[in-house]
């Protein structure tokens, strides 16, 4: 068998210049322009319906915050042997039990009482006695969007009870 050797051999280099005609190609200012504004419209359209959702979530939060805190009044006149108020501050728009630990009701909720004991100048509340009866009362939350809770305490036995009304 043979073996060949090629020396110094260089291959041909073939030019070829190929001139591509200039495309339009691209998007004008006005298409750009166009693009941008849509998104911006379709953006602050999701942000709105976001915004809504997370201001109805506050608002569940604290009707369902307000209920255990009333549940746990109960609970603490029961285990301390010592009555346990739920006060409610209609000028300053905030509740507490035993007047510790203040929590904020929101602007977008309307807090309404009936049968509530009247505790001092524009505070009002729903006692519960170590026995586990309770003074007694409903407290409607009502909702801008025309939805009312309804949270009832019963005198006798102090049972708590939460509905939701249309």
């Amino acid at each position: 068998m043979r073996y060949f050797r090629i020396k110094n051999y260089k291959q041909p280099c073939i030019r070829a210049s190929v001139s591509l005609p200039l495309l339009n190609s691209g998007f004008t200012l006005i298409e750009l322009l166009v693009v941008l504004v849509l998104v911006g419209l379709l953006s602050s359209l999701v942000f709105v319906s976001v915004a809504g959702g997370l201001l109805k979530s506050e608002e569940k939060r604290f009707v369902n915050g307000f209920f255990q805190d009333i549940s746990r009044a109960r609970a603490s006149a029961l285990g301390s042997g010592r009555a346990a108020v739920l006060v409610i501050d209609g000028q300053e728009r905030r509740y507490s039990i035993n007047r510790k630990h203040w929590k904020d009701i929101p602007e977008t909720l309307q807090v309404e009482g009936e049968g509530i004991a009247d505790i001092s100048d524009n505070e009002y509340g729903i006692i519960f006695y170590p026995d586990g009866s309770a003074s007694g009362g409903e407290i409607d939350i009502k909702w801008n969007s025309g939805v009312t809770d309804r949270i009832t305490v019963d005198k006798l036995l102090g049972i708590i009870q939460q509905e939701h009304i249309s």
